[in-house]
């Protein structure tokens, strides 16, 4: 998937500009043929190694010998090659000493997708679809025209507009008709682009026959309901096909939907779960959810399962040999954090391993040996950072945090202020509460800085000798404010910083923030207030078995805490086949039911999440987290990255447990 941050400006674009100038070398300056030449050997090594860097500074010395126009054309290449190596601002310095030619030109051009891009990483959408106009006109080279509408695409993606993405995938997919690989990767991004909105957008939203826009919302309502009978599968995509049967879908596209089910009876897998202990209950709603997905599978294609205790955690190297010992071909599991730790030690994993928990690579180096561990977990950092570019690309700037003083709170609070610096933002105050408290006063008003406000009014007292009518007031110099909090205490926090007259402030918070249980009178407190969270728990009409509203009718426990934790164990069944294409395609997505999921180079599962409100005690998706680059799969800038390491605490970053009846799964039918 292309990224904005990531576009890549081709050497052939640059050698073709570079032979279609001419200039009047001075002393000791190539001409442009020699320059040429060389560039092109030594570009050629230096991207091959992805040491865009390097490139970029290779050609601002080319510009500093050359004179116009084959100067500017150089550097408009040296800015782009800046920004694919995550120097934002260097690629920002050489864009704006760059000016547009008189006449329309595909400098012109380049140079206004450039700066598109770059306003799009400094959170200004609307400058960014100000830039892309007007649209390219059809003698514009297929490259630009193919450049503008990627750019769309994502441009839109990242405000939250997927149904004008789509459009513009579309589009682009018309214009790649001689570029297989590409087309192909283009449809995929659509699909997926398309399974991520609701069953009710994708109903209510379809254009006029006879878009091809329609074929593909129909596809994706099949994709959506994640069918694990292969025969049933391929029914509906061949009753599809006979519904559309000139759409461009490609084959292989087709092809590729009946591969991702790839379980069979011959398929054998250990499944590492306590079944005592303080990870109990969170292991069975983790199981219960992996066996409703196992459960839609027809009997025929149901692959063997075998569950092993690791209640002990001494046990688990143990029982992970059993497991190999038993003939199981991929494992599930373990859960908790040190067993997985354990695990990653081993200097070789026979066969693939879903590991229901992650580490970091700085926290145990040695998991970086396993190719075979597969990562994943309910992360909260990947929320706050999440919520950190949310918040950038609504144009906020300055951040005021206020999060638990505990390790929990520390986590968040670290992983949303580096990624929020890294974006270019800046905290103007961060303070902590004691969770185990109700008043909170002191560190709101801190945070605020009426504490300050009140100093210098008792100052004035001092000084005047007489009293004033005068209210402390608060800063003005923060746009947001960064909470993490569990529900019970959020609902305390909120009408506290209503009082202290910070009610005009946006509160962005993680899906903590939320029970998982519809509770208009108590969650009315938190006013308008705006999450991140797992999507399966807020879609309002989902359709299929394995939705939670039929798998309430089996589970009780679906309605409780651990609803996040049911999704994950779906997701853990179902992304078992896909492993393998994930890691062979890092940023590939899969569309879960804990999240738009993807594996990044280090084996760790991200998820993507719905962005939510509540408005009224009642929780809703009022759209898609956007993500700016998907972490482990960006060029980060070596110094931007030591001055911001996030100081993470060890800490499991499973949800609280919770008492909670839970029935054991029941066939779902």
């Amino acid at each position: 998937m292309q990224h904005i941050r990531f576009f890549a400006f081709t050497l052939l674009i640059a050698l073709t500009i570079l032979a279609g100038c001419t200039t009047t070398p001075r002393d000791r300056t190539p001409s442009s043929t020699e320059l040429e030449a060389r560039l092109q050997l030594q570009l050629a090594g230096m991207l091959d190694a992805g040491d865009y860097a390097g490139a970029a500074g290779l050609l601002e010395n080319a510009a500093l010998m050359s004179e116009s126009p084959l100067r500017e054309a150089l550097l408009l290449k040296a800015a782009g090659y800046w920004l694919k190596a995550a120097d934002q601002e260097r690629s920002l310095r050489l864009v704006e000493t760059l000016k547009p030619t008189p006449e329309p030109s595909d400098f012109n051009f380049e140079l206004r997708m450039l700066r598109t891009e770059l306003a799009v990483l400094q959170g200004d959408i609307e400058k960014a679809l100000d830039l892309m106009q007007p649209e390219p006109s059809a003698d514009t080279p297929l490259e630009l025209r193919v450049h503008y509408h990627r750019n769309m695409a994502e441009i839109f993606r990242l405000s939250g507009n997927l149904l004008e993405s789509a459009r513009e995938l579309d589009v682009l997919d018309a214009l790649q008709a001689e570029d297989l690989e590409g087309r192909l990767a283009t449809q995929e991004l659509l699909l997926q682009t398309l399974s991520t909105m609701t069953d009710t957008a994708l109903s209510l939203l379809q254009p006029q026959p006879p878009a091809t826009l329609i074929g593909w919302m129909e596809l994706a309502r099949i994709v959506k309901q994640q069918i694990s009978d292969p025969l049933a599968l391929n029914k509906q995509l061949a009753q599809w096909r006979e519904r559309f049967p000139d759409h461009p879908a490609m084959q292989p596209l087709l092809a590729g939907l009946l591969e991702q089910q790839g379980l069979t009876p011959d398929d054998h897998i250990a499944i590492l779960l306590p079944r005592s202990g303080p990870y109990a209950k969170v292991a069975t709603a983790v199981r219960d959810g992996f066996m409703a997905a196992w459960y839609q599978q027809p009997a025929e294609y149901r692959p063997k399962l075998q569950f092993y205790d690791t209640s002990t955690l001494q046990e688990t190297l143990s029982v992970y040999q059993s497991a190999l010992l038993n003939g199981a071909q991929m494992i599930v599991g373990p859960l908790n954090k040190d067993a997985v730790k354990m695990i990653s030690r081993l200097e070789l994993l026979d066969i693939p391993v879903l590991a229901l928990n992650q580490i970091e690579a700085r926290e145990d180096p040695f998991d970086a040996r396993n190719p075979n561990l597969i990562q994943f977990g309910l992360a909260p950092e990947d929320e706050a950072e999440q919520i950190a570019e949310r918040a950038w690309l609504e144009g906020h700037r300055s951040a005021l945090i206020l999060t638990p003083s505990n390790d929990w709170g520390k986590r968040l609070a670290d992983s949303f202020r580096n990624r929020w610096i890294r974006l270019g933002g800046q905290v103007v105050e961060q303070q902590v509460y004691n969770p185990t408290d109700n008043d909170f006063s002191v560190p709101i008003r801190m945070l605020l800085n009426i504490n300050e406000s009140e100093a210098r009014i008792r100052a004035l007292v001092t000084q005047l000798g007489y009293k004033l009518e005068a209210e402390p007031r608060s800063r003005e110099d923060g746009d947001f404010i960064f909470l993490a909090a569990r529900s019970q205490k959020a609902r305390q926090l909120r009408p506290q910083l209503r009082f202290f007259r910070a009610g005009h402030l946006p509160v962005y918070t993680t899906s903590h923030v939320y029970s998982g249980i519809s509770d208009p009178t108590l969650d009315r407190d938190l006013g308008k207030i705006e999450f991140v969270d797992t999507p399966w728990l807020l879609e309002e009409g989902q359709q299929g078995a394995l939705s939670r509203q039929e798998l309430e009718k089996l589970m009780p426990g679906v309605k409780g805490a651990y609803a996040r934790l049911y999704a994950m164990g779906i997701d853990s069944y179902n992304l078992l086949p896909q492993l393998r294409n994930l890691q062979d395609q890092p940023g590939r997505l899969f569309n879960g039911k804990s999240g738009t999921l993807y594996l990044d180079r280090d084996n760790r599962i991200h998820r993507l999440l719905a962005w939510a409100q509540m408005d009224q005690g009642l929780a809703s998706i009022s759209g898609y987290a956007p993500r700016l680059e998907m972490p482990g799969l960006e060029t980060l800038d070596p110094s931007a990255k030591e001055t911001i390491e996030p100081n993470l605490q060890p800490a499991d970053p499973l949800p609280p447990v919770e008492d909670h009846n839970l029935s054991r799964p029941t066939p779902v039918r």
